[in-house]
């Protein structure tokens, strides 16, 4: 019965595939030997662009008087189409690591709690200098990606060009041995049910 389900609930699934669109997803090969799949048409910012929205984020660090030694390089953004987006992927690296995967190990759930407020303080202090709205902090997790362990800070956060609307950011920490991968995943809340499945296709494929 069980296997009938399954069959039952895929063919469901499959009446809302389009037929013509097999190819909805393209793997991409990044720096630093990363992998990730992603929606085929969505659109691909160009490194200037990249680097704008870098120095856009140190410029918001450095006002709020945040020291980091930290160097972080963008390897990937991404946005969904059509406009106005309703998602975005984004991929860098920093180095050094701010902290090891021994370290996560052995986190406990009173550090992950200490984390999570210190993330919502630095976001208070920065947000009038240029830092995002963020509305409420979700609980700071450990999860699994590519079987590396991943520090998740998750946030709610106000639409730049719209206040009344919110957005999810999710973003995944994985310190290697040299460097940290940092993969941020962010999509508009009302729109949810489309851009999550999306997302967690993506999640999922990160290869390193």
């Amino acid at each position: 019965m069980r296997a009938v389900i399954r069959i039952a609930l895929l063919a469901v699934f499959a009446a809302f595939s389009h037929p013509g669109f097999s190819q909805e997803f393209r793997t991409l090969q990044l720096a630093y030997g990363i992998s990730i799949d992603v929606p085929s048409h969505w659109t691909e910012l160009p490194i200037e662009v990249r680097k704008n929205l870098g120095a856009a984020g140190r410029a918001v660090v450095d006002n709020g008087g945040l020291a980091s030694s930290s160097t972080k390089v963008s390897l990937l953004a991404m946005n969904a189409t059509p406009a106005p987006q309703g998602a975005m992927i984004r991929v860098s690296v920093s180095t050094p690591p701010d902290f090891s995967q021994f370290d996560l190990l052995s986190a406990t759930s009173s550090d992950l709690d200490e984390v999570g407020a210190e993330a919502s303080r630095v976001f208070k202090e920065i947000e009038p200098r240029g830092g995002p709205k963020v509305i409420g902090m979700l609980p700071t997790k450990v999860e699994f990606i590519n079987n590396h362990r991943a520090l998740t800070l998750s946030y709610v956060r106000a639409d730049v060009a719209n206040t009344s609307s919110t957005w999810l950011v999710t973003q995944y920490k994985i310190p290697v041995e040299t460097h940290m991968i940092e993969l941020t995943l962010s999509f508009r809340q009302s729109d949810g049910s489309i851009w999550l499945p999306i997302l967690e296709r993506v999640k999922r494929s990160v290869a390193f």
